[in-house]
């Protein structure tokens, strides 16, 4: 008991780590008078907490042996006060750094869940890994690498074993539409720097953009290709963000002032207190003509739930599709511990300019949500027309059906394009 008590005092110390603000409303000179007596009584108080907790753990036999005891007393003590903290190791936090990094392998599939189901490839890009191997859009994913996938296993997880490994062999085991099952080999290479993965025009006049993540250069990527689309009379464009992740926040405004009035703000950065950080004002020239769609889903995290964040809540706006997001959308900060463990901390908050904040807790709410059971289903496939002789498939009809092949197995696409096809029938203009 004696050692609990000893290292109960050394989780105190945790009050050395804490930071202690003086309230907003006092003058700058009293408050820094203020703080060190402040920090002092929340040192004494946190003691004391801790003491009493662990005296009520041993008591109970509820302590775990060893350095497991300081390490459980110690991340207990600071996720009471801060729920939505993520711990991680050393070597947890290298690989989060890398992955972050964009460091990763490219497959080219895009994935999505599907209802009481394996995952299903909603599409292939063109010259990539998977199409050399033969994958095919509507195809269910069994297994990845030397890991089973079952009904139910989570997306995030199956995304992480194809683009994990020292390798670019990778095998894949894939169910086709006929149920039979069949085992590839995917030689896999390096992602490009580039953030983008993928630029694609649509059938009907829509522009497609997937992002792996916001990384530098971001901004002006994507800027490029929705001002090359504007130009082009696009009916609209589509910034698929599922999956993405990325570290970099000062390429959001390049994006998101496009759609914004000059002047207005695009949204604000407080400390978790709500004193203001910093005010990002929109750039120069809004692309008001261009309708955007924003799809996202469980993954979307970082940056790019940042992103997503700040472009549904924009003034012009921008409309956010999919499922609600990761709930991370700041950027967070490790912190070490004693313990040789980090705490990640998002010691920021988010203020979009419709009023809505994120503090790394509860994620982007989609405008359009999509449900379990829309994943799985059933897509409207009208028959092919009867041509008369003489006659053709008009080049509307066409764009139709090349539209329906390209969203057939992907529910959050094919909302997108029903969105800017509704705005189409519906006379829809948004030039300024």
């Amino acid at each position: 008991m004696e050692r609990m008590f000893k290292m109960a005092a050394a989780a105190c110390a945790v009050g050395a780590w804490w930071t202690v603000q003086a309230p907003a409303q006092m003058p700058a000179g009293d408050a820094a008078v203020a703080a060190p007596a402040l920090a002092a009584n929340l040192e004494r108080d946190l003691c004391e907490a801790v003491a009493e907790g662990a005296r009520l753990l041993v008591e109970n036999h509820l302590v775990p042996a060893g350095a497991d005891a300081k390490s459980a007393l110690l991340e207990a003590l600071i996720r009471a006060s801060e729920p939505s903290v993520v711990f991680l190791g050393e070597d947890e936090l290298a690989a989060r750094s890398r992955r972050l990094a964009d460091r990763e392998w490219d497959v080219g599939l895009t994935l999505v869940a599907a209802a009481d189901s394996l995952p299903k490839v909603a599409a292939v890009r063109a010259d990539s890994p998977a199409a050399a191997a033969g994958i095919l859009p509507g195809e269910l994913i069994e297994k990845v690498g030397g890991h089973e996938v079952s009904t139910g296993t989570a997306l995030k997880l199956v995304r992480g074993w194809m683009l994990e490994g020292e390798t670019a062999a990778l095998e894949v085991g894939v169910r086709a539409a006929d149920a039979k099952s069949r085992t590839v080999a995917v030689e896999r290479v390096r992602r490009a720097e580039s953030s983008l993965t993928d630029v694609e025009d649509l059938p009907a006049g829509m522009g497609y953009l997937r992002a792996a993540g916001i990384f530098e250069g971001a901004g002006a990527e994507i800027a490029a290709a929705l001002d090359q689309w504007r130009t082009a009379g696009k009916l609209g464009a589509i910034l698929d963000l599922r999956g993405a992740d990325g570290t970099a926040e000062a390429e959001i405004p390049a994006v998101a002032a496009k759609f914004v009035p000059v002047g207005a703000t695009l949204y604000e950065m407080n400390d978790r207190q709500g004193n203001e950080i910093a005010s990002v004002p929109a750039g120069p020239a809004p692309d008001k003509d261009l309708p955007l769609m924003v799809l996202v889903d469980e993954e979307t995290c970082g940056a790019a739930e940042l992103l997503a964040a700040v472009l549904g809540g924009s003034v012009q706006g921008a409309m956010v599709i999919g499922r609600e997001t990761a709930g991370d959308p700041m950027i967070r900060e490790p912190k070490p511990l004693s313990t040789g463990r980090y705490a990640l901390l998002a010691t920021r908050q988010l203020r979009t300019a419709d009023g809505a904040t994120y503090s790394g807790a509860g994620g982007v709410a989609p405008d359009v949500a999509i449900g379990d059971a829309a994943l799985d289903e059933t897509v409207y496939e009208p028959e092919a027309p009867v041509l008369r002789k003489g006659k053709t498939m008009s080049d509307e009809e066409k764009d139709d059906k090349a539209l329906r092949d390209r969203t057939r197995n992907d529910t959050y696409l094919r909302r997108a394009t029903d969105v800017l096809l509704g705005l189409k029938a519906l006379g829809y203009d948004a030039q300024p």
